[in-house]
């Protein structure tokens, strides 16, 4: 007796590629603008099926975000690591995000930043899912923060909360730079005007 969850799945069907095509779909156009049909006609497989494989829409665009994460989005836990002091992490970690808002082949932008924008209640369950990983993301530049602090690249005093937000805050609206078809050449330019920034915050712990 065949699997009745494998009904209505192509042969060839796979799933990692499929993730990554419902992956720009919602990266290009947005939670909310991404319908059932558009996923089902790019994925080339029924509603059925879809469902099926990876449950609802948010369930699937959940899974897709992670995929993001993994495949797509610049590797903050390496940068942190591999970072002789913080500030040059957090230096790295920008012109890093600032290359990859801009590829050719690619929508610009970053995924966790466009794509769940919004107040209707239908995207409160994806919200969550992309405001936990925002908030992982603050954890490991704060983490890497205190490393600095600790070991004396950082002065002492100097409020990390505010460092961090900082700096998150610049880098998405490198984003939004991105979106609005700013090049590479600039959004560089804006992470080297930024990184000037750093002094004040360690100034002002004096």
């Amino acid at each position: 007796m065949k699997n009745s969850a494998k009904r209505g799945r192509p042969k060839s069907f796979d799933e990692q590629q499929a993730l990554e095509k419902a992956m720009f779909l919602f990266w290009e156009n947005g939670y909310i603008a991404t319908s059932i049909s558009d996923l089902t006609k790019a994925l080339g497989i029924t509603t059925p099926s879809l469902y099926c494989s990876f449950g609802d829409k948010a369930t699937l665009f959940n899974r897709c975000i992670d995929y993001y994460l993994t495949n797509e989005a610049c590797p903050i836990i390496e940068i942190m690591r591999q970072a002789k002091t913080a500030k040059v992490a957090i230096e790295l970690l920008m012109y890093d995000s600032a290359k990859r808002l801009v590829q050719p082949d690619k929508p610009a932008g970053c995924m966790l930043v466009t794509s769940a924008i919004g107040s209707a209640k239908q995207i409160e369950e994806v919200q969550l899912h992309v405001s936990e990983k925002r908030h992982n993301y603050q954890e490991i530049i704060l983490k890497r923060l205190q490393q600095g602090l600790e070991e004396g690249d950082i002065a002492k005093g100097t409020k990390l909360d505010a460092l961090a937000d900082f700096y998150i805050t610049l880098i998405n609206g490198l984003t939004v730079k991105a979106c609005d078809g700013a090049n590479l050449e600039t959004l560089n330019q804006i992470v080297l005007n930024a990184m000037k920034a750093w002094p004040v915050f360690e100034s002002s712990a004096e």
